[in-house]
């Protein structure tokens, strides 16, 4: 097989938008330089804000998903003498790398770092860890979550170790965050620098948190626990509080505190990614112009405002982000994180000594959802959205401009000093441009107003009429409550207004995870009834799909729309012994019986650790077809009563074919407008087709691609005028390229689609539009689900 001389067509790409979505974990402001604002992410990379246009610009796009480690930022720091330098920590713990720009994100260098860094962590959520040295840009501190306190002095070029520890401790390995106090420069380096650690290594009773917090006024040769940390013997299975964020207003030193009811990542799970109960405090350090601590208190805010009264705050909520008014250090803003009762945002005039809550669930201060409609409360339960506030910032050249992150986007105001004479502060969504979801499958349906659904993890799905505007609330019930985190779809393509959705339950027990269908395009749903009492396996498996966020499986169509078939989910996986069918919409559900080569059932002896993938033919409703783990393969010639082992050559790679969610290394699609064929992206061994005979029962193993290219996704959409063949989609390398790109020959010759701009990071989903030549549909784990078409000349 030979490959025509490649072209590039040049290629336009938007997000379809989901604004926000996911997890931002911090902000930077440039101190001495107007209009420049950053923020990380913790799969999504980095955004510069562009303040005249009033969205977020991606510094990622440039990602390839086979180094989609760089989109997993930890950490950023500017350098306040150069406002054009940024640095980054990324990380996927194998790859690790500073990346530094010196024009504000367009170009990175990159300088591997002798620790273990990933964004997607536990504790991704606490203050910077990554600090350049006020007095010298040489100098650039990284507090890492597996090797301690790192030091360079080439600007960021080289590394080595700077150890935290008390005289006479052990040196803390997993670091919260970095201060450095620019006061105090002296010797080409500031001398006074605070460092929050998880407490592992100086545990006093092997899962008690030492410490957290330890200052050195020697730029580092020795350190000392800070006095007043408050100590905990009874939170947690780790308990203990970790320092989140400092500020520095004035003379005081502002830290806030957290202790995590449970963690499920052991000492490094000190944050609000945890999710679950915290204790918290604010503690205030004065200190003197050379950074010696004077006296040191609590100024926790007062939480009694809440209905009933709650006494000590210590008892409901941890504190994460805190910032400084410039220029007048007596006045600060907070936040609370993880509170039981709804976290809030609070405002002080009189360094701590008194805070005022200026936000509060829907009842203080005032919330716009407008540019976010999937966040409005009606579709969540009544309740504001809004969590894992960990960090907030005032603009340091406009007091009345503040952020703060959330689990799901920005928040921004530019009222904030109407608190002061009572006016309620007015918070609205500021996600414009921040696409960050994590987006598991894409389908385009040959008709209707859909245009494309997406499979999202979370926020369930999106179904697309118009993409250039956010969907409303498309994967919900008839009261409007979300469903989350779906895993796949599927509709006859005679038929597209039909559509089944495994999905999840939300958060909140509102809705209950399964099979959802729907008749009129993904405009409303119902849930399907569980297949219950056929055996105790599924039972168990149901049981727990009813359960808030569980993943309830995969489920295919035939193409009559008269069987559905479900793989009850457990876990990523896919059992083989709990795919069921239904002809009647769940009224009756039935097992399918699965057999081996030897014609043996595979569960006859017992209960089966094979998986099995269950994909409908696009044109016979009889045939559907069944992937497992090591390649095996399946076939159902009898509307998924019975499924038969059929032979897989030797060559075909062996890959986990029965997994969903994050398990899925490989893209299966049936081709739609033909019966029998099925096309697989295998990754390092390319691009595939199955044929299967119906009459014989053989199936045809076709290697498509090259040896040497890879391919990883793949979709097929509408012809190209006067081809024969379904123009093909896919990712990957060709010849020695990654990129994206598009054939009209079943693979015998590609173009590309891309430009060194445009690759997207993680790319879990392709298709092809199946309506509009040139157009194809991306589902990315980075940069959100997003759609390419040629450039119009």
């Amino acid at each position: 097989m030979t490959t025509n001389k490649r072209i590039t067509i040049p290629y336009e790409y938007r997000n379809a938008p989901v604004p926000g979505g996911g997890f931002v974990t911090g902000f930077c402001f440039h101190p001495r330089e107007r209009n420049i604002l950053y923020a990380r992410t913790d799969i999504g990379g980095v955004y510069r804000y562009d303040f005249s246009r009033r969205t977020w610009k991606s510094l990622m796009d440039h990602v390839k998903a086979i180094e989609k480690w760089e989109s997993y930022s930890l950490s950023i720091a500017i350098d306040p003498a150069q406002p054009d330098w940024l640095y980054i920590a990324a990380g996927d713990w194998e790859q690790n790398y500073i990346c530094r720009s010196k024009d504000r994100g367009e170009n990175f260098e990159y300088f591997p770092i002798p620790a273990g860094i990933h964004g997607n962590a536990p504790g991704r959520g606490t203050g910077e860890r990554l600090m350049v040295d006020p007095s010298n840009s040489a100098i650039v501190y990284y507090g890492s979550q597996t090797d301690g306190l790192l030091i360079s002095e080439d600007y960021g070029e080289t590394w080595s170790k700077l150890p935290v520890q008390a005289k006479g401790s052990k040196a803390e390995s997993d670091i919260a965050f970095v201060w450095v106090d620019p006061r105090t420069a002296k010797e080409g380096r500031c001398q006074t620098l605070v460092i929050s650690t998880s407490g592992k290594e100086n545990s006093p009773g092997g899962n008690v948190r030492g410490p957290s917090l330890y200052i050195s006024k020697d730029a580092g040769k020795t350190f000392f626990a800070m006095p007043g940390q408050p100590t905990i013997s009874d939170f947690g299975n780790y308990p203990g509080f970790v320092g989140q964020r400092a500020v520095l207003a004035g003379n005081y030193l502002f830290i806030t505190m957290a202790a995590v009811g449970f963690s499920w990542q052991g000492w490094h799970g000190y944050a609000c990614d945890m999710g679950g109960a915290q204790k918290g405090c604010i503690l205030r350090y004065k200190l003197s112009e050379q950074g010696q601590i004077v006296d040191y208190r609590f100024v926790t805010p007062d939480m009694s405002f809440l209905d009933g009264g709650c006494g000590d705050v210590s008892e409901i909520c941890g504190f994460g982000g805190i910032n400084a008014v410039n220029g007048n250090p007596q006045e600060l803003i907070c936040t609370t994180q993880n509170c039981g009762k709804g976290d809030a945002v609070f405002y002080s005039m009189n360094a701590g000594e008194d805070w005022k809550p200026i936000l509060y669930n829907l009842e203080i201060g005032k919330m716009d959802f407008d540019e976010v409609p999937y966040m409005k409360p009606q579709y969540n339960g009544n309740e504001n959205l809004i969590h894992w506030l960990s960090d907030i910032k005032i603009d340091p050249f406009d007091a009345n401009r503040a952020l703060f992150n959330t689990g799901t986007g920005i928040f921004m105001t530019e009222n904030l000093q109407d608190c002061k004479s009572g006016n309620p502060v007015i918070w609205k969504p500021n996600c414009k441009g921040v696409e960050e979801t994590v987006h598991l499958n894409v389908y385009s349906p040959p008709a209707g107003e859909v245009k494309l659904i997406d499979i999202i993890g979370d926020l369930g799905g999106f179904a697309f009429t118009d993409l250039n505007n956010p969907c409303e609330n498309s994967f919900a019930d008839e009261d409007g409550n979300r469903y989350i985190t779906c895993l796949n779809a599927d509709y006859p393509d005679n038929n597209p207004m039909l559509v089944a959705v495994t999905s999840r339950g939300n958060w909140k027990g509102k809705t209950t995870g399964g099979l959802i269908w729907s008749e009129n395009q993904c405009k409303s749903w119902r849930r399907l009834p569980d297949p219950i009492g056929l055996t105790n396996r599924i039972d168990k498996l149901i049981e727990a799909i009813r359960q808030p966020n569980t993943n309830s499986g995969w489920t295919a169509i035939s193409a009559d729309a008269k069987t559905l078939v479900w793989t009850v989910g457990e876990g990523n996986l896919l059992p083989i012994d709990t795919v069921v069918y239904t002809d009647n919409l769940g009224e009756t559900w039935n097992r399918c019986q699965i057999y081996d080569q030897d014609n043996i059932p595979v569960d006859a002896m017992g209960e089966s650790k094979k998986t099995l993938k269950v994909l409908s033919d696009r044109m016979d409703p009889e045939v559907f077809y069944g992937f497992g783990d090591d390649s095996l393969f399946y076939i159902s010639t009898d509307r998924a009563r019975t499924f038969y082992e059929i032979a897989v050559p030797k060559e075909f790679p062996k890959l986990e074919l029965g997994g969903m969610d994050g398990r899925m290394p490989a893209e299966i699609r049936v081709e739609s407008g033909k019966t029998g064929v099925v096309w697989i992206a295998t990754g390092e061994e390319g691009l595939w087709k199955i044929t299967f005979n119906k009459d014989l029962k053989i199936a045809e193993f076709e290697r498509v691609s090259k040896v040497g290219n890879k391919i990883y996704r793949q979709g097929m959409g509408k012809e190209a005028e006067g081809s024969t063949c379904k123009t093909l989609y896919i990712n990957g390398i060709i010849d020695g390229e990654y990129g994206f790109y598009r054939s009209f020959d079943e693979g015998k010759s590609w173009q590309r689609i891309n430009n060194g701009r445009q690759m997207f990071g993680d790319i879990r989903s392709i298709v092809g539009d199946p309506r509009e030549f040139g157009r194809f549909y991306i589902a990315s784990g980075s940069r959100g689900v997003l759609w390419g078409q040629p450039v119009e000349e």
